[in-house]
């Protein structure tokens, strides 16, 4: 009903309304990505089961598909690397890794650079901001707990994407780090 309301919306902008109704059908997508990751884990298939997809396809995409986020910024968005990841996965599960850290690298970063890098057997988003506040960095490594929220400049921030990418990585056997 949200993401209607808000393609109704965009299918008749109006400088007023042209900005909220995107940033409204960002979020309904964003929430119904969350959902499916979610029920997507509660019925943890088997990953030795799964077809192989490309890690480096999905970091290209979602580099891609958040180049909105830094339009009309002092930020650039890049994807570099010509390593060949595969894994045995849900594509959605990967697609919502690589895009909630990357979305986390645009919204907290004022100026400068993100750079998701593609390296053999490995997965970098490195930004020039701020890094994590000392409260989310205590929890986002310690299994069971959610990471705090912190404010940004496009959302309070629930804490709940850094979460769903430490749960994500771990059901895939993966490592999460942070420097």
């Amino acid at each position: 009903v949200i993401m209607g309301a808000a393609e109704i919306l965009l299918e008749h902008p109006d400088r007023a309304t042209r900005a909220p109704a995107e940033r409204i059908y960002r979020a309904a997508q964003e929430a119904t990505e969350c959902v499916s990751v979610l029920l997507l884990l509660a019925r943890a298939p088997e990953v030795s089961m799964l077809a192989p997809v490309s890690v480096s396809a999905i970091a290209r995409r979602e580099t891609e598909r958040h180049q909105a986020m830094v339009a009309g910024t002092p930020v650039s968005l890049h994807c570099v690397g010509e390593a060949e990841i595969m894994v045995r996965a849900p594509v959605e599960l990967c697609s919502s890794a690589i895009g909630n850290l990357v979305r986390n690298a645009c919204q907290y970063n004022e100026r400068g650079e993100v750079l998701v890098q593609v390296k053999a057997g490995q997965l970098v988003v490195e930004d020039t901001g701020p890094g994590l506040p000392a409260a989310v960095r205590d929890t986002l490594l310690q299994p069971g707990s959610t990471p705090a929220s912190v404010p940004s400049r496009g959302s309070a921030g629930t804490g709940l994407g850094l979460s769903l990418v430490r749960r994500i990585c771990e059901y895939l056997g993966a490592t999460l780090s942070y420097e």
